[in-house]
């Protein structure tokens, strides 16, 4: 199980707009995102004859896999979504739940004081996933293109890597100890030390399951052999998920 310098909610903006007078010609695009990266996936799936939605998966696939300091599939997000066609406005709560064994008085001690940082880091912080189910019920339910090819682009930086910058080098400092306490170190550091500007930060177990969610729609990641491994890790390490969490999440 990999565990990001911290859990958030996936955030992307993304707007088409399609004149009226030229229904024959493509359509003018204006992608924001947070990452170079992500907004090149954008265009990368508008231009393979994908909508607005398909570019949103894309877009926020990509960001779960080269800013693990912000966003990724152990969080959860939100996606505001217009349709032009119809005029229709929809609101996805795909945000991560807290484990159905968590307890009111979880982060505090015999005195009732709160822990510090037991609420932000390690087992016990970690909250149900929801963007595995929120792209899944995106693309299946707005999307034109199979998750096989929106996903791509973050399948493809996952296994290739992507390079590391000066906003992930500080905040991989900042959260050094806590990379290096719970094992994630050898994802995203270089041996123990802060990676310099350059270096490639490869996920291939990523890689895969986001590909076993291209291909299952998130049969396996909630309900299968991902969702058993990863109630394994979270217990292993001290947590409270159990298998029940996963099997039950909606969006």
């Amino acid at each position: 199980m990999f565990m990001p310098f911290r859990l958030c909610a996936v955030l992307v903006a993304l707007i088409i707009v399609v004149p009226a007078y030229a229904a024959e010609r493509p359509p003018a695009a204006a992608i924001a995102s947070a990452q170079p990266q992500a907004t090149a996936a954008g265009r990368e799936i508008l231009a393979a004859g994908g909508n607005a939605f398909d570019a949103a998966v894309a877009v926020a696939a990509v960001l779960g896999v080269v800013e693990p300091y912000s966003s990724g599939l152990g969080g959860g997000g939100f996606f505001l979504l217009h349709r032009a066609a119809d005029d229709r406005d929809v609101m996805i709560d795909a945000r991560e739940r807290a484990p159905l064994d968590a307890r009111a008085d979880m982060f505090l001690d015999a005195d009732g004081d709160p822990i510090r940082r037991l609420s932000l880091d390690g087992p016990l912080a970690a909250a149900i996933p929801g963007v595995p189910a929120g792209l899944v019920h995106l693309a299946r339910n707005y999307g034109k293109l199979p998750l096989a090819r929106t996903l791509a682009p973050a399948i493809r930086l996952a296994r290739e890597g992507f390079p590391v910058s000066a906003l992930y080098r500080r905040l991989a400092r900042y959260r050094l100890d806590a990379l290096g306490k719970w094992n994630a170190g050898s994802l995203f550091l270089d041996g123990n030390d802060i990676p310099a500007l350059g270096y490639k930060i490869r996920q291939p177990d990523l890689a895969r399951t986001l590909e076993q969610l291209a291909r299952d729609g998130g049969e396996d990641f909630y309900r299968g052999q991902t969702a058993e491994r990863l109630v394994e890790g979270v217990r292993g390490a001290g947590g409270i998920w159990t298998a029940a969490d996963l099997a039950q999440y909606r969006v």
